[in-house]
Parts: C-alpha cells; sequence; structure tokens
C-alpha cells in the first residue's frame, strides 16, 4: 500500500514537472519517468498486461518521437508567445 501510494504521488511529481519544463529534453525525461511509474502501478494493481503496453506504446514509442523531434529543433528551450512577441 505505501509503494502504491509512492508511485502515485512520484507520477503525479512527474508529470507536472513534464507539463512545467521549459526545456524540452527535461520535459520529456519527466514524461518517460511519468510512464515508467505509472507502469509499476498498474503491475501492483494487478494488471501487468496493461502495465507492459504502458510501457511499450507510450515510453517507447512516443518519448522517442519526442527525443527525434528534440533533434531536429534549433534548441533545446521552449519560447513562449509572449515572450516572443517581447523581444520583437
Amino acid at each position: 500500500m505505501i509503494a502504491q501510494i509512492f508511485f502515485l504521488a512520484l507520477t503525479v511529481a512527474c508529470a507536472y514537472f513534464a507539463i512545467s519544463s521549459r526545456n524540452i529534453v527535461y520535459g520529456v525525461v519527466a514524461l518517460l519517468c511519468t510512464n515508467v511509474s505509472l507502469s509499476v502501478v498498474y503491475y501492483m494493481l494487478g494488471a501487468p498486461t496493461v502495465a507492459l503496453f504502458q510501457l511499450a506504446i507510450f515510453a517507447g514509442a512516443i518519448v522517442v518521437f519526442f527525443v527525434i523531434t528534440v533533434m531536429f529543433t534549433r534548441s533545446g528551450t521552449m519560447v513562449l508567445a509572449d515572450e516572443q512577441e517581447a523581444e520583437q
């Protein structure tokens, strides 16, 4: 029970860091951490097939897609629209 609560808290913390991170690489790593910890929670709840799909589909394919996207960008930091207008 305590391990489940720990991994659920870790999932929420990593998800918050993934959406609030200004650096794309840190956001992708936090997204990977979110998917892996959620997979552990699914496994602890007795759904190993869902845990395997979580790892294979989300943590595997989607994170690889984001990493390739990061490689094609010029910079590793995100610029908000308000900041772009302020710079011009």
